[in-house]
């Protein structure tokens, strides 16, 4: 089954600043998308946690189960260090310590346990990154299984979208398939082909356009401003605090295809990196989400 990404890049501010973003994205947000899981998995008292270090049940099959993981850099010897524990309720602060420290990686995860008591289906997974190589820049990201991403689904996410976009003036935003590698599908078949490589140019280029999505204010005056965006016709187009877009293409995630493509890249092709998009072998297109690009050079 193929995986929904939200995901939202901005410039970093300082280790305050990110440790509270990071511990409110991880938490609240992951209260937001995933209350009643995050609260039954919080209030467990049947979790093992010998599981993250030895091959052996994580509980009672069928219950939920989550971790939280913080990876951490030495800037003096540039060692990394990965910690990580079962995610409970008295676990938690250890989760905010963590957090004020060097973080390059922070991570919380819900899972449903399989048969024999093992990780099985993915609930929720959400990320505060740093890149290590990028170290300028911050992603917020949050993964689930397309099978819980409904209307429903897709209202909470979008919500959290906007809400935190409209705090965080980003560079760039979207919720549509994981790709390989957290690229946008633009990046994927056009590249450069590592987002790090994207993240610099980020406000001047886009990198992808999806269903739904912030346009950054730099580009929104590119494009002719807010007004002549929402001319295009989408379903939702909404001018946020720092003069940022939030776009939506079309109501329904699913009916971001063909012509509402078309429309969109008609729209931001402009501050699109050139280039045609590559199509790939049969075998590999055949494992990839379904293709939400327009298959034409930007320039």
């Amino acid at each position: 089954m193929h995986t929904i990404r939200c995901e939202i890049d901005t410039e970093y501010r300082d280790a305050e600043a990110f440790a509270d973003l990071a511990w409110r994205w991880l938490v609240e947000g992951a209260e937001r998308l995933e209350g009643e899981s995050l609260q039954a998995v919080l209030d467990s008292t049947d979790l093992v946690a010998e599981s993250l270090t030895k091959s052996v049940p994580c509980g009672p099959p069928g219950a939920l189960w989550g971790f939280f993981s913080a990876d951490t850099v030495n800037r003096g010897n540039g060692r990394i260090t990965h910690r990580t524990r079962i995610l409970t309720r008295k676990n938690l602060p250890l989760l905010r310590k963590w957090l004020g420290e060097d973080i390059l990686l922070a991570e919380t995860a819900l899972y449903r346990l399989d048969e024999h008591g093992m990780p099985g289906d993915p609930v929720l997974r959400m990320a505060a990154a740093r890149e290590e190589k990028c170290q300028d820049w911050i992603r917020l990201s949050a993964l689930t299984p397309k099978g819980r991403f409904g209307p429903d689904g897709q209202d909470r996410w979008g919500g959290l979208l906007r809400d935190y976009s409209q705090e965080l003036d980003p560079s760039y935003a979207q919720i549509g398939y994981d790709r390989t590698l957290g690229r946008t599908e633009h990046e994927e078949r056009v590249g450069p082909p590592l987002p790090r490589m994207t993240l610099p140019q980020s406000r001047r280029l886009l990198r992808g356009y999806e269903w739904l999505m912030v346009v950054p204010r730099e580009i929104v005056q590119q494009l002719g401003g807010a007004e002549a965006i929402g001319a295009a016709g989408f379903h939702r187009v909404e001018e946020l605090a720092d003069g940022a877009v939030l776009l939506q293409a079309v109501p329904e995630f699913d009916g971001f295809t063909g012509e509402a493509v078309e429309r969109l890249w008609q729209v931001v092709r402009p501050a699109l990196r050139p280039g045609t998009p590559k199509r790939f072998s049969a075998d590999t297109e055949a494992g990839d989400p379904p293709s939400r690009i327009w298959y034409a050079d930007a320039v």
